[in-house]
């Protein structure tokens, strides 16, 4: 899936959980580490070609009929990012380093959950338990056009009853966030 279909999927999963979660959730925080996993994969290579690109430094003639270099960073942070191996690792760290648990970090478990059946083995398959395995799924590619409608119309239809529970754009203390007392 992509990074703004993740996103949306966390904050409505946030606003969700916000009611039954008694302590502070951050959504923009766990909207943050929903999109992590590309972000990590991905963004090292798009920065690299913005900086060339505004560098001046690419020559059309080597450069594939003047598009950016092919780049290979974020094969192995692909990998790493996408695996709930990884993921467990990290979060045990922070919950140990922290003494607490940091519920916002689910948002990067909600992210590789989502894509492993949302990615084909002929495009991106997560290797999920990477680097314990190589173990992929072949799943519905995000990209094709009617999965990609229905991912839409089903968050279109989330938020609806979000809004509708009064959970979206509430006011101060609505369900989940306590309200600070002054001592």
């Amino acid at each position: 899936m992509e990074p703004i279909a993740h996103g949306l999927w966390a904050a409505a999963a946030a606003v969700g959980v916000r009611g039954a979660y008694s302590g502070k959730l951050s959504v923009k925080r766990l909207v943050w580490w929903s999109i992590f996993a590309d972000v990590l994969a991905f963004g090292p290579s798009i920065a690299a070609a913005i900086w060339l690109r505004l560098a001046g430094g690419l020559d059309p003639a080597t450069s594939h009929g003047g598009h950016l270099p092919h780049a290979h960073l974020g094969l192995p942070l692909y990998a790493a990012g996408h695996s709930i191996v990884v993921f467990a690792v990290v979060f045990g760290i922070t919950t140990v380093v922290l003494r607490r648990v940091v519920f916002e970090l689910l948002g990067w478990l909600l992210h590789i959950l989502i894509d492993i059946p949302t990615h084909s083995l002929s495009y991106y398959a997560t290797r999920f338990l990477w680097p314990v395995s190589d173990l992929r799924v072949d799943g519905i590619a995000w990209w094709t056009p009617w999965f990609w409608i229905l991912t839409y119309v089903l968050l279109g239809v989330v938020y609806v009853v979000l809004w509708r529970a009064g959970w979206l754009f509430g006011p101060p203390g609505w369900p989940g966030e306590r309200e600070e007392t002054k001592s």
